[in-house]
């Protein structure tokens, strides 16, 4: 595994020296599993642009052998600070923790919203036995059900007035005014009305 690991290091990341590619190492795997993911992303952001993918591919190899369960993780990290490696960071991960294919698909896609088929394609590549449930996680990230009964656009609208442009007081605002006490107030606790 280790050998196989080695090769696929050295395969991606040719722009980078052997030397660079042990600091990157040394750097994600020194700090504490939490931290894995955002020390990760710190470096391929921080990378000259020509050397962000060999970066972030070699960071991901080497959480990913170490440490299989932050895989999910360091890649959405990385995929927030640079989307457009999305697709190549998720194919990293899952060709080494293939178990969690569908995971790491989900994870690039919704950090990455683009880039969620180029992320579904590499990974189903990358992992061919888990390519349909691949295919089910990043489709899962990438649209939403509307919440009616209807036929809804599932899109979500935030707004400060009421539902109803005539609820509220009426008039499509709150009122200001506390509410007005019930004529015959009745206080139940244990049994039904009589």
């Amino acid at each position: 595994m280790l050998i196989a690991t080695a090769a696929l290091t050295v395969t991606s990341s040719q722009a980078l020296t052997s030397i660079q590619i042990q600091e990157i190492k040394t750097a994600v795997l020194s700090v504490p599993v939490p931290e894995m993911p955002a020390t990760a992303a710190a470096l391929v952001k921080k990378a000259q642009k020509k050397d962000r993918q060999a970066v972030a591919i070699t960071a991901v190899r080497a959480i990913v052998v170490k440490h299989k369960a932050a895989a999910p993780l360091v890649i959405s990290a990385i995929a927030k600070v640079a989307p457009e490696l999305a697709p190549v960071i998720a194919a990293a991960g899952a060709e080494i923790a293939v178990d969690q294919a569908s995971m790491i698909a989900n994870a690039a896609a919704v950090a990455a919203p683009a880039h969620a088929v180029e992320v579904s394609v590499a990974v189903a590549k990358a992992a061919p036995a888990q390519s349909s449930s691949v295919a089910v996680a990043a489709n899962r990230s990438m649209t939403r059900g509307s919440a009616s009964a209807g036929s809804g656009t599932g899109i979500i609208t935030i707004s400060d007035t009421p539902i109803s442009p005539t609820g509220g007081a009426g008039n499509g605002t709150f009122p200001l005014s506390p509410p007005t006490q019930a004529t015959d107030p009745r206080v139940i606790y244990n049994q039904p009305p009589q």
